[in-house]
């Protein structure tokens, strides 16, 4: 382990800050590339998005691990102002990050799958970057094993091995990034046939698994605790919302009556003038036997 990445003076520079740091920055400004270069969105409306889905990203990672071990911070309130100890967690953060992005998507009236594909393949190589900032940490460490691949944390005493679960879940997600990769490769990217997410139903569906997995040996629950452990109700909606895709865009239309690329909203301004002029006087705007109007 190697939490402390250098010293300047009395300040501290921890690894698992440095690392989180610059995987997620680098998560954002890829997703925000792939989303004008191959999904065709607006830069500007790509980085309001992204923008908000930032702070939802620290928001829900923050909330979510004070929520999951309350009574850790309740019996050391202090450790509410230390975030860089380790007191940020990656489930919550997806979905803090998915629901303020999406927020900013309805209002602006901005379409949702465009965003979410660009965003499915950063968030993968997120994942599988930042868990080894938890690993230099030392935190989200696994249960104890004799497995022939299990290590010792320096907390433990010498003979004592662990799962080291954030390498499992570091090395799922870059497995998870892989299949994503060929995905995207086979069937295109904004000008593809199906106008619809499919990449990021996959990566929740993907994840959410990988969580339901790779927690069972995290160290602060075991298989014989009752009931289901923090996080894997989180976990299991995760993975069960990735098989509800949203329809096309052009069964949406078709649904609704409309043509491809015209909605009803467009026609609405002839439909108000046809209705004014039938309200005229004078047998203006009526209907002759022909189906004609009067002029």
């Amino acid at each position: 382990m190697h939490p402390v990445l250098f010293r300047i003076g009395h300040v501290v520079i921890d690894t698992y800050t440095v690392v989180w740091t610059l995987s997620l920055a680098l998560s954002l400004a890829w997703t925000r590339s792939r989303s004008s270069r191959l999904y065709g969105l607006d830069d500007e409306d790509a980085r309001r998005a992204l923008f908000w889905g930032f702070l939802g990203i620290l928001a829900g990672a923050r909330l979510g691990n004070i929520l999951m071990e309350w009574p850790t911070y309740a019996a050391n309130p202090g450790k509410l102002l230390r975030p860089w100890e380790g007191g940020l967690s990656a489930l919550p953060a997806v979905i803090g990050g998915g629901l303020a992005a999406l927020a900013v998507l309805h209002r602006r009236k901005i379409p949702v799958w465009r965003l979410a594909e660009a965003a499915s393949l950063p968030a993968a190589a997120l994942v599988a970057a930042g868990r080894w900032g938890c690993f230099f940490n030392g935190c989200c460490y696994g249960k104890v094993s004799t497995a022939s691949w299990a290590i010792r944390f320096p907390f433990d005493p010498i003979g004592v091995t662990r799962h080291a679960t954030e390498l499992y879940e570091s090395f799922s997600a870059l497995f998870l990034f892989a299949f994503l990769w060929v995905i995207e490769r086979k069937i295109g990217t904004g000008r593809r046939k199906r106008q619809a997410s499919i990449l990021w139903p996959l990566f929740l569906a993907g994840y959410g698994g990988i969580r339901l997995v790779v927690d069972r040996f995290r160290g602060m629950w075991t298989l014989e605790r009752p009931g289901p452990w923090p996080g894997a109700w989180g976990s299991s909606c995760l993975g069960q919302s990735g098989f509800q895709s949203p329809p096309s865009a052009r069964q949406n239309l078709k649904r609704r009556g409309g043509k491809t690329g015209e909605s009803r909203d467009a026609r609405a301004p002839v439909r108000r003038g046809r209705d004014a002029l039938r309200a005229l006087p004078l047998g203006l705007g009526q209907e002759r036997a022909d189906g004609r109007l009067r002029t």
